[in-house]
């Protein structure tokens, strides 16, 4: 009998962190690429699959959109949402795409390359997988100071003996020189490298950090090394750093992303 799969930490992705982060994001790039009626398009490191499910409603009537990650609990908890049926969905690997050459019209990364091993080889696989002239878009986040919410957390945690890659690796291709150099470097033209903002609200710090903690693909991986005495020192500290951000409506949490838009 198969193990089962534990999807809990994606439940709470998707609960707490795909309605004011990542389902925006994810329609960004997706409107970055413009996928038409009839086309077929690739979320990779889709997570619970925001971007796929998105992309599903602007290729119909006539197109394909398939999604893939390696996490199982994400790929697991995404085939239960609605309107998923028409989506392929793949546990695997980035760094080897289950599929050929040229068949899809448009891919996408939201957050992912920064955690690829090999992040040439990754685009590598998505520029194999696109048809001659199709379009790759990927969304990193800029570096942490451009992401106060998320950096007042880090700053935070800095202050413990604890491993802090989970809270600082979203963050490690934050430069859009890099970045595009990555994409020309792979063969890709028409390199357009932009840097947009997000504003998301949360009801308080405590919230925010609640739901890093709960679902943060990276971040609960350093919030859970806390105790709770620590945490609620975190969560105070957090609060004190981000007090010119918060208002009677809750706490305004701005993201910065760099947003890379490519042809094969």
């Amino acid at each position: 009998m198969a193990a089962e799969i534990d999807t809990a930490a994606a439940e709470a992705f998707e609960r707490y962190l795909v309605p004011p982060l990542f389902g925006p994001w994810s329609r960004m790039l997706i409107d970055a690429v413009a996928p038409a009626p009839g086309e077929a398009v690739l979320d990779v490191a889709c997570g619970t699959g925001a971007a796929a499910r998105y992309a599903a409603t602007l290729v119909a009537p006539g197109g394909r959109v398939s999604a893939i990650d390696i996490n199982a609990g994400m790929i697991a908890h995404a085939r239960t949402l609605e309107g998923v049926e028409a989506i392929e969905w793949r546990e695997g690997d980035a760094l080897a795409l289950p599929w050929d050459e040229a068949e899809f019209d448009a891919v996408v990364c939201n957050q992912g390359v920064q955690f690829f091993p090999d992040r040439a080889a990754g685009i590598g696989e998505m520029r194999r997988v696109l048809t001659p002239g199709g379009r790759l878009g990927v969304g990193l986040y800029c570096a942490l100071p451009y992401c106060p919410g998320h950096n007042a957390v880090a700053r935070a945690l800095a202050r413990y003996d604890i491993d802090l890659d989970g809270i600082r690796r979203p963050y490690s291709l934050g430069d859009p020189v890099a970045l595009g150099d990555l994409l020309e470097e792979a063969g890709f033209r028409d390199v357009a490298v932009v840097r947009r903002q997000l504003e998301s609200r949360f009801a308080s710090a405590r919230a925010f950090v609640a739901s890093l903690a709960a679902g943060g693909p990276s971040a609960r991986r350093a919030l859970e090394q806390l105790d709770e005495a620590r945490m609620q020192a975190v969560i105070e500290e957090v609060t004190d750093a981000l007090a010119e951000f918060a208002d009677a409506d809750g706490l305004r949490i701005v993201t910065t992303s760099n947003f890379a838009v490519a042809r094969k």
